[in-house]
């Protein structure tokens, strides 16, 4: 008896059972944009992903013993405006996660989208998109935000906690951010050691319409040198709802250990609903205090969003990125237009007109 419970149950654990409860899902979002920047040609392109970044995931759960579930995510990037495979860009996975979900909370492993990404998808309400200033301004120099660096992290761990009066808790770590860690490096290395993640964060839901979310965020180096320097982050964020408009707002700020100062990026928005649809205006600017360059930047989108249904919204946005005379890595489509030929201090806009279908 005893050996047949032992091969059954490595037959559970070896096989590939139908879950239940397998849901599919994605964006198609695709946009006609008009694009200049200093010192570069202008152009006009059809463009996945004006408003959102287009993708395709499935979701499957299944119930447990004692109200728990057992839930797989897999979600991938698509350009639905070529002929890339499933899976597109530097990041082609935007997440592959498994977790067990019960009263306790939710505990997961993989590819995570992280607490630090869920903030920025709370307080911008373009983050993701081509026409997201917010987004402009944080990406490489923040590890809080969309696209920013601890925005999605490998091999990672969570825990995301109930609903406790209105306030959700997550811990996110990420055990290496690149490769396999340590396990390739000699015993008494010093240097080209991994660098792992920490992000701490809680969010307040009121019933007043307040919703409050602050996220630390750590990464840590144990080489000698330079190459040992971590960073750590804070970023707190508010969006209150007035009727007539919504508003949002967020601070963060950057340090690097050793470094010479603390960067720090900020955000405003405004949300107001016009009949079955919105007009949003969004304003971002950071401040790089980190180097010795004028390397900050500002940037703003209009846009207007127009629901023809549910899943389906018809938008228009205008963007615009402009910086300071030290840099040229900030600009319009995700700072896409950055090198090699963007001038020192140039800006650029985007004039975009899309429709974001959501399944």
């Amino acid at each position: 008896m005893q050996k047949k419970i032992i091969a059954l149950a490595i037959a559970a654990a070896f096989s590939a059972p139908a879950m239940a409860d397998v849901t599919m899902y994605g964006i198609v979002d695709a946009a006609v944009v008009n694009v200049s920047a200093s010192g570069q040609k202008s152009d006009l392109l059809a463009y996945s992903g004006g408003l959102s970044g287009s993708r395709i995931g499935a979701k499957g759960a299944e119930d447990l013993d004692n109200g728990m579930k057992a839930v797989v995510v897999l979600e991938y990037a698509l350009d639905t405006q070529s002929s890339d495979a499933i899976g597109v860009g530097a990041i082609p996975a935007r997440q592959e996660m498994l977790a067990l979900a019960g009263g306790f909370g939710t505990v997961a492993t993989g590819f995570l989208q992280t607490t630090g990404y869920d903030f920025a998808v709370k307080f911008d309400p373009t983050s993701g998109s081509a026409v997201s200033p917010l987004q402009n301004v944080t990406k490489g120099r923040f590890l809080i935000g969309t696209a920013a660096v601890a925005a999605r992290a490998p091999r990672a761990l969570a825990y995301i906690s109930p609903d406790m009066g209105g306030v959700t808790v997550a811990v996110n770590y990420s055990t290496a951010l690149g490769g396999l860690g340590n396990l390739t490096l000699g015993s008494g290395a010093t240097t080209g050691l991994k660098t792992t993640a920490m992000l701490l964060s809680a969010t307040y839901t009121g019933v007043d319409k307040l919703v409050v979310g602050a996220v630390y965020a750590d990464t840590a180096n144990s080489s000698t040198g330079a190459g040992g320097n971590g960073t750590t982050d804070l970023a707190l964020g508010a969006s209150y709802d007035l009727g007539v408009a919504k508003l949002m707002g967020t601070y963060q700020t950057s340090k690097v250990d050793n470094g010479t100062g603390t960067d720090k990026a900020i955000s405003m928005t405004a949300v107001a609903p016009v009949g079955p649809g919105a007009v949003v205006f969004t304003y971002a600017k950071n401040t790089i205090a980190s180097t010795a360059a004028a390397d900050s930047a500002n940037g703003m989108t209009l846009a207007w969003l127009q629901g023809l249904s549910k899943t389906t919204t018809l938008y228009a946005a205008y963007s615009k990125m402009s910086q300071d005379s030290g840099t040229r890595a900030y600009s319009v489509i995700g700072n896409a237009l950055a090198a090699p030929t963007l001038d020192l201090g140039g800006g650029s806009t985007l004039i975009a007109v899309g429709l974001k279908k959501a399944f």
